[in-house]
């Protein structure tokens, strides 16, 4: 027993739930990105609309993957965050 009862735990619950709140609303916001991506890139043919074609250097392109990579380095940058000892309760 003296094992388990010396671990406490990194962070109260409600700093962890905010955390991890976070980092799922960072994780739909690039989803989304990558779907805006998806939507730019890639319209349907005027001639046949089962067929489609790829579509480049348009503003808005460029813009969805501007705003995929930020937000997937925001993301990625905060879930390192959330292993790493936390900043507001210090671990206690």
């Amino acid at each position: 027993m003296g094992i388990l009862s010396s671990k406490k735990p990194c962070c109260s619950i409600g700093c962890l739930t905010t955390k991890w709140l976070a980092a799922l609303l960072l994780f739909v916001v690039t989803i989304a990105a990558l779907v805006g991506i998806f939507e730019t890139h890639i319209v349907a043919a005027s001639v046949e609309p089962t067929r489609y074609a790829l579509q480049f250097g348009s503003t808005g392109g460029s813009l969805a993957i501007l705003a995929f990579t930020v937000s997937l380095l925001a993301w990625m940058k905060h879930m390192v965050a959330i292993m790493k000892r936390c900043e507001v309760c210090n671990g206690k």
